[in-house]
């Protein structure tokens, strides 16, 4: 019987794509083995309405009315990011590591994390164009953006009774990008016959050919620890840390870097612009704005996050739960995130929850899920922004998953 369940649960974890979820479902029972698959698409913005993304994620036109809208919500400066992946995780608590309270843990998993900061002007700029800042001047100080995809498997071990556990990974990079653009001003004269452009920025971007551009090593920690809140009511709380570590990237990481304050009049302008008459003399764009490129490698920090939370009991029987927390990445694009809700108990099959967070990559989003129990196995599907998912007013989208089998 429990080689049939470890197959059926083989089956619709290999048939399912998905990463982190809330709240988690804290199973206290003493169980043998457990296999586990979590993953999330979420992405969101805090100036940019959904009726705009939509149209780069699904295609369609991008009226003035849609661009207006969006551009009327803007600061100085503004953020947005994406996390996508899935994770494959195995827990035995029947072999002993070490001590007999102690079981073994073994991860798979796939991620991307991007992030970005932009000044209004940077927006108005790409969605406008140039005639709208004919006679000012535009600032794009501040602005930057990250990206990474990593593959990554772990081994650690897990305490048998808290289901608190240590993995230690390895991580294979296969995509990276960062910019900054410290100190970035352009003035245009209204009849456009000059040009002044004040540039400090910097460029890295791993451009090799290998799919496999860099290593590293980090750890994921998840403590469990559980707290009387009331006479004979116990609360657990956990403390997550999650892809908390370095990579190497190799040698094929180019770096580009300027510092210069530069004005185009004239035949220089139209270098800038790329007139072919000026340019056949074999001088480039990079040349033109005397952009210095070199070849490096670079040693950068995963995208790590850590977590503060009060999760679920499962096997309480009360009609309601609360849950809340806070939740971080290490990159300054992401504004710490706190969360509250509760969850409700239909039946001993059924469980549905909802909270309201405020942060991350945008500002206030209500989140929903509905959490299934059926002997050993437990599915959990929901969305961290249920009304941008389902509707064009919000500045994100949503959807993850999570799938438990124990046995």
């Amino acid at each position: 019987m429990r080689l049939f369940t470890f197959l059926v649960c083989v089956f619709l974890l290999n048939s399912l794509k998905a990463q982190t979820f809330l709240p988690l479902q804290y199973d206290t029972n003493v169980i043998n083995q457990e296999l586990l698959l979590h993953g999330t698409v979420d992405f969101g913005f805090s100036s940019i309405r959904n009726d705009l993304s939509n149209q780069f994620l699904f295609g369609g036109f991008i009226s003035e009315e849609i661009k207006d809208k969006s551009f009327g919500l803007h600061k100085g400066i503004n953020r947005g990011g994406f996390e996508a992946g899935s994770e494959f995780e195995y827990r035995n608590y029947q072999v002993s590591a070490f001590k007999k309270e102690r079981g073994i843990v073994v991860k798979l998993g796939y991620g991307s994390f991007g992030s970005v900061l932009y000044s209004k002007d940077l927006f108005g700029l790409t969605f406008y164009g140039n005639e709208a800042y004919l006679g000012q001047n535009a600032d794009f100080s501040g602005s930057a953006f990250n990206f990474m995809t990593f593959q990554k498997i772990g081994f650690g071990f897990i305490d048998k009774k808290s289901k608190s556990s240590l993995t230690l990974n390895a991580y294979s990079i296969s995509n990276y990008a960062a910019g900054n653009l410290y100190n970035a001003n352009l003035f245009q004269s209204e009849s456009i016959d000059s040009i002044n452009l004040n540039l400090d920025a910097n460029l890295d971007l791993a451009n090799s050919s290998s799919f496999f551009k860099g290593t590293g090593v980090g750890v994921d920690f998840d403590y469990r620890l559980p707290f009387e809140i009331k006479k004979d009511k116990i609360a657990f709380f956990q403390i997550t840390v999650r892809n908390f570590g370095i990579a190497y990237l190799n040698a094929n990481v180019s770096n580009f870097q300027t510092d210069t304050n530069y004005v185009y009049e004239g035949f220089t302008l139209d270098q800038l612009v790329g007139d072919a008459s000026v340019l056949n003399n074999g001088s480039s764009i990079l040349d033109t704005l005397n952009i210095v490129e070199q070849t490096q490698s670079a040693l950068i920090m995963l995208p790590g996050c850590v977590q503060v939370a009060k999760i679920i009991d499962e096997h309480n029987t009360s009609l309601f739960q609360t849950y809340y927390g806070a939740k971080l990445y290490y990159t300054l694009e992401y504004v710490p995130l706190i969360y509250a809700g509760g969850q409700i108990r239909v039946n001993e099959y059924i469980k549905l929850g909802s909270h309201l967070s405020y942060g991350g990559f945008t500002k206030f989003r209500m989140g929903l899920y509905a959490n299934f129990n059926i002997n050993q196995f437990n599915l959990g599907l929901g969305s961290e922004d249920v009304i941008g998912t389902i509707t064009n007013v919000g500045r994100g989208k949503s959807l993850q998953l999570r799938l438990r089998c124990a046995f």
